[in-house]
């Protein structure tokens, strides 16, 4: 898609230059990419704009804008909407070292989320609703453009356009490979410069995984639970459940629907749906954001500290990473010690703290072993670390040979390999030399 996307755009810089050297396109009668017809369900419109509350953008009714509030004091799951506004101090480059500390990211924050007539992208996929929120004095402001019909798309670009103007940073979730991109390449259909092109953003998504993702490190799910998706995350981090939600594969089918029909009735549930996504990803940034500002002593989970820890690590907070993967390592979570403990041997190891490091690798292999096999990749990980440790630190070539030992018949052919050089290593090292030394320095 981005390699579409900048090639249109240079189409439209072309398109730009030569109006620019010869007065205007209109004027020249440059010929339209697209076609829209005029007459598109205009039947229907005006019911349609009543029916959704919506007012239209433009004189036939094919764009029709939606404007919804919710206000501060309404609580939505664990949190309320006005403790959700983006904070000054609020350490957003933790995340994302682009938005440098200091810079004014929080003026006027535009969560933007997207309904398409399908998934396959280029430029047959059109956004038949696009939705903004901001927050203001009053609360969080909702607006929503849907097409009425396809012909509306070139004002909802346009106003859409003036939305993020006023933005100093745009908040998606999963927006940087799909939403973005997508409108960047439908802005470039349309022979119009794209107004995010230059506009700080802020995917949600990584920070998310990186906090709530109940995976190790090798991507082995740590258990059952249901994966890192918008709707996941707000039912466990913001405890709110949606009730009677549209499920996302229906919406391209509903849109159809209601070209066909007029039937504006299944629109509803679209709509609905679409403000509470941009309702959590407000409230799930500030979790995120104020988890990272207060520390590992406020997280709920052990892996939300693991997550701290890797943030911390990552920004050269040594102490404040040591101090999460030890609360995570010590919270009582099975599934989360193994991970919080590697974690934290890779950390020690960086600074030289060998023998501490070699201690957090055995209570790797120490956390639900069941047998002598390692079983895990973090397991493996471990005894391998510590075969290294022996063999080449602490100089105890029998322990060495034993943490060598468990891996053989485990990992891939190359790892193999490897376990069998060491192996061969460590028994030439251990054979004993010193009398044939002594019987050749007497003869």
């Amino acid at each position: 898609m981005r390699d579409l996307t900048s090639r249109l755009r240079e189409i439209v810089g072309r398109k730009n230059s030569r109006t620019s050297a010869g007065g205007s396109a209109d004027a020249a009668g440059t010929r339209e990419l697209t076609y829209v017809p005029d007459g598109w369900a205009s039947e229907s419109l005006e019911s349609t704009a009543a029916a959704l509350g919506a007012t239209s953008l433009d004189p036939g009714g094919a764009c029709l804008v939606i404007d919804h509030c919710y206000p501060a004091d309404r609580s939505y799951g664990r949190l309320s909407i006005g403790s959700c506004a983006p904070a000054p101090a609020a350490p957003i480059h933790l995340f994302d070292p682009t938005l440098a500390a200091g810079s004014e990211w929080w003026r006027h924050v535009v969560f933007f989320d997207i309904e398409t007539s399908g998934l396959s992208g280029g430029a047959g996929t059109l956004a038949f609703l696009v939705g903004c929120g901001w927050f203001t004095d009053e609360g969080f402001e909702v607006r929503q453009f849907f097409l009425a019909a396809p012909s509306g798309e070139r004002p909802m670009l346009r106003a859409l356009a003036r939305v993020f103007d006023d933005a100093s940073l745009v908040v998606t979730y999963n927006g940087r490979t799909f939403d973005v991109p997508l409108m960047e390449t439908r802005w470039a259909f349309h022979r119009t410069e794209a107004p995010t092109a230059d506009l700080p953003h802020f995917d949600m998504l990584p920070p998310a995984r990186r906090l709530w993702s109940r995976r190790d490190r090798t991507g082995a799910a740590l258990d059952e639970w249901e994966g890192c998706s918008l709707a996941a995350i707000e039912r466990r981090v913001l405890q709110f459940h949606r009730v009677a939600d549209v499920p996302g594969f229906e919406i391209p089918a509903r849109y159809f629907h209601f070209l066909r029909s007029g039937d504006a009735s299944v629109i509803e549930g679209v709509l609905e749906h679409n403000r509470h996504d941009l309702v959590s990803l407000a409230a799930v940034m500030a979790r995120a954001l104020w988890l990272a500002q207060e520390g590992p002593d406020a997280c709920r989970e052990a892996i939300e500290q693991v997550g701290l820890g890797r943030l911390y690590a990552r920004a050269g907070d040594l102490a404040g990473a040591e101090r999460a993967f030890v609360l995570a390592a010590e919270a009582g979570d099975v599934d989360v010690r193994p991970q919080a403990l590697a974690r934290l041997a890779e950390l020690l190891s960086r600074q030289k703290r060998h023998a501490e490091a070699a201690a957090a690798w055995q209570a790797v292999l120490d956390v639900g072993r069941r047998s002598e096999q390692l079983r895990s990749p973090l397991q493996r990980r471990a005894a391998e670390a510590l075969a290294i440790h022996h063999e080449h630190r602490a100089r105890d070539l029998r322990s060495a040979r034993r943490y060598a030992e468990s891996l053989d018949g485990a990992g891939s052919r190359r790892q193999q390999q490897e376990i069998g050089k060491r192996l061969a290593r460590l028994r030439r090292k251990m054979r004993p030399t010193g009398d044939l030394r002594l019987l050749k320095f007497e003869g």
